[in-house]
């Protein structure tokens, strides 16, 4: 059986905390790919994100009623969208190991800029 986003959801329980790791091993699989479903499902409103350290970020299933699906219109040019602001993941702490990735970029450009 596959892991989809709808199953990671009903196995999690609402009001706890996981980690990814946790996750990945319940479901035998990376954690790169539960990171993945489950950022996709906080921006879906579904899980929330926290971290309680720099380097620990937990995900809670939040608890509500779903809501019946909405019907299909049969119009198509009726309907509307709503542009809404997108959702972008926060990280903390400092990013390291890019300098031979800028020295490379800066000594290509230092090649192509023209000599006077």
């Amino acid at each position: 059986m596959t892991l989809t986003s709808a199953r990671l959801l009903q196995t999690m329980e609402s009001g706890r905390e996981y980690q990814a790791g946790e996750l990945a091993g319940r479901f035998d699989t990376s954690t790169a790919q539960i990171n993945d479903m489950l950022c996709t499902l906080v921006e879906e409103g579904l899980v929330r994100m926290s971290s309680h350290s720099s380097r620990i970020i937990r995900f809670e299933r939040l608890s509500f009623a779903p809501q019946p699906p909405s019907p299909v219109a049969a119009d198509r040019s009726t309907q509307t969208t709503i542009a809404t602001p997108p959702v972008t993941r926060r990280m903390h702490g400092s990013l390291r190991g890019y300098e031979a990735s800028l020295l490379s970029v800066r000594s290509l450009a230092m090649l192509a800029r023209p000599s006077r």
